[in-house]
């Protein structure tokens, strides 16, 4: 739900190119060396932003290096264009044999039930993935017979995500309106920079999903993590109904701020990447959205990042997030050779020496750092890993609420700018939702 860099196919200028196959090459149990004959290893990915890229392509580099013959075609693609191309591409036989894949049921859940991707338990359990991230982490790219969180895996991430709070510290001191520690303080807040003709609020609606992340983080912040069996279970398709309170309430709140004032002037024809851009720029005094955006706000020295504020009584408070898209390896790796150079590729990307490397960048990796490592670490890296301590440990990290069913990002999508605009009622936009949700369920029985 966040790339719109326009895509790109890469095939890097560095390849190594060798006659002759690499005679015994080995990654822990697999032995490679009749997989190194293979001339490409399509691979496709979501990192389209500068910074992400250029950490993708050293990364490719790195794993040619170490495999001779081996040649990385890579091709990026934003989120949405993955979403409309990935299956198809597979099911065409011209797909990527490793590819990112969006975990839920649109997704990854549509692709497995269609044979599209194959497990990697066995890698899992070979290079101890396992033992790299949680369970918990893991679970958000299992499937079984439609059932999301259960049975097979079929991915891992290399990124964690959390959905948080930035804010421009000089806006805030100018306009004398201190660091919100609670909700309260946060509503307090933004009232005081309205009647200060400050933007209280960057957003973007006219591309992407930041209303999205916007709704669903407030929603989660008010969840204690000791209640959140409701939210798991609606998101891995147990049941339940996304008509709640809890949803008509945010719903109604982020409405009122798009009719009142509290966005930045003409929020509806800004995509959301522009929308980020300019509170870089220095404008608006918060944004919602996620740390994949570090890269960028890190070259502004003002910006913060921090959790949604909880309010009054919630003690741990859940945050937006969790992974983002998961390496996965399709059907197309037809040998069990390729299959394992396939799990060896994912397993560089999913290192300790990997995630040393994304903070280098100032991004947030999933897979913990080593103990002997030394990244120089942004002011925005050290609060967004301290936050993923606190979430891991709290059992608070939630979850998009796109993954509850294959077609929920269309109909939020679909709805959000008739929520923002007034033309639908709060009441509307969650029981647009929940039609959604509850017709899919009717479609596993």
């Amino acid at each position: 739900m966040k790339r719109t860099v326009k895509s790109i196919s890469i095939l890097p200028a560095y390849r190594l190119k060798a006659a002759v196959a690499l005679a015994g090459a080995a990654l822990l149990s697999f032995s490679l060396s009749t997989a190194a004959r293979a001339d490409d290893l399509a691979v496709w990915d979501d990192q389209t932003y500068e910074g992400q890229s250029a950490v993708i392509e050293q990364l490719n580099k790195e794993f040619e290096a170490a495999h001779p013959g081996v040649t990385i075609k890579r091709t990026a693609r934003t989120f949405d264009d993955m979403k409309l191309t990935l299956k198809l591409a597979v099911s065409a036989g011209d797909g990527p044999v490793i590819t990112k894949v969006n975990q839920g049921a649109g997704d990854m859940g549509a692709m497995v039930k269609e044979g599209l991707l194959l497990p990697v338990d066995d890698y899992i359990k070979n290079y101890g993935w396992d033992k790299r991230q949680s369970d918990s982490v893991l679970a958000r790219d299992r499937w079984e017979d439609g059932k999301f969180g259960v049975g097979k895996t079929y991915g891992i991430s290399g990124l964690g995500e959390i959905v948080g709070l930035y804010y421009n510290k000089k806006i805030l001191g100018d306009a004398g309106v201190a660091l919100p520690q609670t909700f309260e303080e946060l509503l307090a807040g933004l009232d005081k920079l309205k009647e200060k003709g400050v933007a209280p609020f960057m957003m973007g609606s006219a591309k992407q999903h930041l209303a999205l992340h916007m709704i669903g983080a407030i929603e989660q912040a008010h969840i204690d993590a000791s209640n959140r069996a409701e939210l798991d279970d609606l998101i891995y398709g147990r049941g339940g109904s996304w008509n709640t309170k809890g949803n008509i309430e945010s719903a109604k709140l982020v409405q009122q701020w798009a009719q009142g004032g509290y966005f930045f002037p003409g929020f509806e024809g800004i995509s959301g990447d522009d929308a980020v851009q300019l509170f870089i720029s220095g404008q608006g005094a918060f944004l919602i959205s996620g740390t994949w955006y570090f890269g960028d706000m890190q070259h502004n020295p003002d910006i913060g990042f921090m959790a949604i504020p909880a309010p009054k009584g919630i003690s741990k408070p859940m945050s937006v997030g969790g992974v983002d898209l998961a390496w996965a390896i399709t059907s197309l790796a037809k040998t069990k050779p390729t299959q394992d150079l396939a799990g060896a590729y994912i397993d560089y990307m999913v290192s300790e020496k990997a995630a040393e490397t994304w903070a280098n960048a100032g991004y947030l990796p999933a897979t913990s750092l080593a103990a002997d490592a030394k990244p120089k670490l942004t002011p925005l890296l050290t609060s967004g890993i301290e936050m993923w301590k606190t979430l891991n440990a709290n059992d608070a990290l939630g979850h998009y609420p796109d993954w509850s069913s294959p077609t929920m990002l269309k109909t939020i999508d679909d709805n959000t700018p008739l929520l923002l605009s007034g033309n639908i009622t709060p009441e509307a936009f969650v029981d647009a939702m929940d039609k959604d949700y509850q017709a899919y369920l009717k479609d596993k029985k």
